[in-house]
């Protein structure tokens, strides 16, 4: 009767429908050394089973929890250290910011002339001072517009002969689908 359970325990192990209890009764059996000839093949297995599921060191699981714990909590502190100070030097650039701000908008400028019609003077004799030497500066590039001038004959004789070229290799095919005809 025995053996019949055991059997279909094993079919089930197999198949891999079996609980734990059931795996544990099997490991029993097979280690009790009262296992059924035709069984006792499924000894070396389930004893090796018995020998893992043993466990030597039973606060091992806890230290190695408590490990993995104090190294994640250790990260974190780390990157929440990383993160103070990044976020503690923004906030120093950020009020400094502020205080050159705050700075210099006291110290603003004041016009140099009290009358509008003398500064809008001053301004046009700057102006047209400036545009003198802006078109001097531009006087001084009309020799590179000449030489500008003196290529378009070149590039137009280059598309003539571009158009000479194509119809050159037009030819070329030709012939050439001629001689494959």
């Amino acid at each position: 009767m025995e053996s019949q359970r055991i059997n279909i325990l094993l079919q089930k192990y197999f198949e891999a429908e079996t609980t734990l209890a059931e795996e544990n009764e099997l490991i029993t059996y097979f280690t009790s050394g009262e296992v059924d000839e035709n069984l006792k093949m499924y000894v070396p297995m389930f004893s090796g089973m018995k020998e893992l599921s043993v466990d030597e060191n039973p606060g091992l699981g806890d230290e190695l929890m408590n490990h993995i714990l104090e190294s994640e909590h250790r990260e974190k502190l780390r990157y929440r250290w990383m993160w103070q100070m990044v976020t503690g030097i923004a906030a120093s650039v950020i009020l400094v910011m502020l205080a050159v701000n705050f700075y210099s908008n006291q110290n603003q400028w004041h016009d140099t002339f009290a009358d509008p019609d003398e500064a809008y003077a001053e301004a046009a004799k700057t102006l047209e001072f400036v545009a003198g030497k802006y078109n001097r500066g531009l006087a001084q590039l009309k020799p590179i517009g000449k030489m500008e001038d003196a290529t378009i004959p070149f590039y137009s004789g280059m598309e003539a002969l571009d158009k000479g070229f194509e119809k050159l290799y037009e030819i070329e095919n030709l012939n050439k689908n001629l001689k494959n005809e």
